[in-house]
């Protein structure tokens, strides 16, 4: 029999009987502000489970179900969460883990699609080809995290910290990633020889100051009022991208056609290789 205890008083909230937690079956069980840290609960069922303000940290759980659990201010601190289940593919099948502690954790091809994610903490995590389509991850950190071959679609990444990141191969598409910080990112592919993709998406307000953004696919992208000094863009793909009143101060534009961009207002008289049509102009201050 293994008991699981309040971090708070000690007190029993749960009882397994089982002298192991692998595939322990947690399912709709009452857990919160459980002390569970340093486990062993690979493969466990915790859908539907509450793990409200529960300490997870340093578990293994690779392969846990968290799909429809309730975990906001969960403590998930260097947990390893690799190929973990955090949603049944549906939003009313998905996870609320608002304000969780996700920092220093390995979350390896994790399925966190439609996952509430407001306020968390990613910092140099590895979320390596994990999934948030339609996830809510706004005003998070993820500063120094690997975020190689992840999806975003259609998320809501607005008001996050993605600076010193690693976004080779990620996808964006129709994500929106307006007032967030990309200062000094890697999106260029240098790992995977793929680079990001952001067909779409709302980049509007962003901060961009040092960024990597070689071969980049910015497809009909916003990048309205964006802070790209220092960039690199070369050969960045912008087919249809809106710039409007942003800052490109010393952005290298080699090899891009600024034929296809959608300029307004943007001083593009500081910024390096840039060659823009002479019909292009007259929309430049």
């Amino acid at each position: 029999m293994i008991d699981i205890r309040s971090k708070e008083n000690g007190d029993i909230l749960y009882s397994v009987d089982s002298d192991t937690l692998m595939h322990a079956d947690f399912r709709s069980a009452n857990l919160r502000n459980a002390d569970l840290s340093g486990l062993d609960l690979r493969h466990a069922d915790f859908s539907m489970a509450i793990l409200i303000g529960a300490d997870l940290s340093n578990s293994q759980l690779q392969f846990a179900d968290f799909s429809g659990a309730k975990m906001s201010d969960t403590n998930l601190l260097g947990a390893d969460l690799s190929r973990a289940l955090f949603s049944s593919g549906r939003a009313t099948g998905a996870a609320d883990m608002s304000h969780a502690n996700l920092s220093q954790s390995v979350m390896l091809a994790a399925n966190l699609d439609f996952v509430n994610l407001q306020h968390s903490n990613f910092k140099d995590a590895d979320l390596s080809y994990a999934s948030f389509k339609s996830a809510d991850l706004s005003s998070s950190d993820f500063s120094e995290a690997d975020l190689c071959e992840a999806s975003f679609n259609n998320a809501n990444l607005s008001n996050c910290n993605l600076s010193d990141t690693d976004l080779c191969g990620a996808h964006f598409n129709n994500a929106d990633l307006s007032n967030s910080n990309l200062d000094r990112a890697e999106l260029s592919g240098e790992k995977t020889q793929q680079p990001a993709i952001f067909t779409m998406a709302i980049l509007e307000n962003s901060s961009l100051v040092g960024t990597n953004m070689e071969g980049v696919i910015l497809k009909k992208a916003n990048l309205s009022q964006t802070d790209m000094r220092k960039a690199n863009l070369s050969n960045a793909v912008l087919n249809g991208a809106f710039i409007r009143n942003a800052n490109v101060e010393d952005a290298d534009f080699s090899g891009v056609a600024l034929g296809t961009v959608r300029m307004q207002f943007s001083n593009f008289s500081k910024a390096k290789n840039a060659d823009i049509p002479a019909h292009k102009k007259a929309n430049l201050r």
